[in-house]
């Protein structure tokens, strides 16, 4: 094999998922692989993606093994979102974060993910979420938004990503 040829196939194999990730030009199809293989706004069989959780009135999210929960508008795919906890340290492949908790870190890190998209955040008070809770939310042209939610300590508690509107 040609020393040419030979880094080529090295670079590939290395290659991070993240990276493989960048490559895709449709910002939101990007930013809906990083959360899981199931596409939003698509007719997915719930049992595939994994065990039944938070139901309520018949509605259950459904949890991978990844701790992505995935929510349904009708037999649509609609919401893919994962809770961090204060001690969750594991790299979250959700948005490019990887690692990063505080909010100037994830930010840097989701802007590097998605550099094509705006960014704006709202400040505890502003943001509705909550008692002390800072959002920061971007929109893709389809319509679809993700959002990032941060505790009064400054650090992600919530990254979610939404195909559509569901009640």
């Amino acid at each position: 094999m040609a020393l040419g040829a030979f880094a080529l196939t090295f670079t590939a194999i290395t290659a991070s998922p993240v990276a493989a990730q960048q490559r895709v030009a449709d910002p939101f199809v990007r930013a809906d692989a990083s959360f899981s293989p199931h596409r939003l706004n698509r007719v997915v069989r719930p049992q595939a993606i994994g065990k039944p959780a938070n139901c309520f009135d018949g509605e259950c999210e459904w949890v991978d093994k990844a701790g992505v929960a995935h929510s349904f508008g009708g037999k649509l795919l609609a919401i893919k979102s994962i809770s961090v906890r204060p001690d969750d340290r594991r790299a979250l492949q959700a948005l490019g974060i990887g690692t990063a908790r505080d909010r100037s870190a994830v930010l840097t890190r989701v802007r590097a993910f998605l550099p094509e998209i705006k960014i704006d955040c709202l400040e505890p008070g502003q943001a509705g979420e909550g008692q002390g809770i800072a959002s920061c939310s971007g929109s893709f042209r389809s319509g679809a938004w993700f959002k990032l939610l941060f505790g009064a300590d400054g650090r992600l508690t919530q990254a979610r990503i939404d195909a559509f509107q569901i009640n």
